[in-house]
């Protein structure tokens, strides 16, 4: 498959919120479309997408896009915060989960966090989310702790603290 990487432009909004929409709802199944919905559309506004592209023009973020044939199937969001990364964003359209795009797409990302000098990134990843957690696992990542934090459906420990050596 031969893929596209780019950083991501204000037209690719409406087709990497529909990503995440996506993936949310194969995701979290189990809960009501309604509250995944408006969680999305929240997260992927249009003024929060632009505060994220405005952060990888600084430098400080990358918001990458994967391309099939001139169509965006994946994207990949990660910071730098005091030298560690951080992973914020990572979907892959769903009919393409399990084809390497995710892989490559975190490859792509681990560069620029390289680039910055960073050791280690981590990420959150709600423990609901069995699919994306056995993917960071396969991937590097090991599981640190679970946090006790509030998460979009119920209090509680719902979130893992992942982590990976650069």
């Amino acid at each position: 498959m031969k893929l596209a990487f780019r950083q991501a432009r204000e037209a690719d909004f409406a087709r990497i919120k529909d990503i995440a929409l996506k993936g949310w709802l194969f995701s979290y199944r189990h809960l009501p479309k309604e509250k995944l919905n408006a969680l999305v559309n929240k997260y992927y506004s249009r003024k929060n997408l632009r505060n994220s592209l405005h952060r990888a023009k600084k430098g400080t973020d990358s918001l990458i896009v994967a391309e099939l044939k001139g169509i965006i199937i994946g994207f990949c969001q990660v910071t730098v915060k005091w030298g560690t990364g951080e992973l914020l964003r990572f979907y892959i359209d769903t009919i393409y989960i399990g084809k390497g795009v995710g892989k490559r797409l975190l490859l792509r990302s681990e560069q620029f966090l390289k680039s910055k000098k960073c050791k280690k990134y981590f990420t959150f990843v709600n423990k609901h989310n069995k699919l994306g957690i056995n993917f960071y696992l396969r991937n590097g990542f090991s599981r640190v702790q679970e946090k006790d934090e509030e998460d979009e459906f119920k209090k509680g420990k719902a979130l893992l603290y992942m982590e990976k050596k650069l």
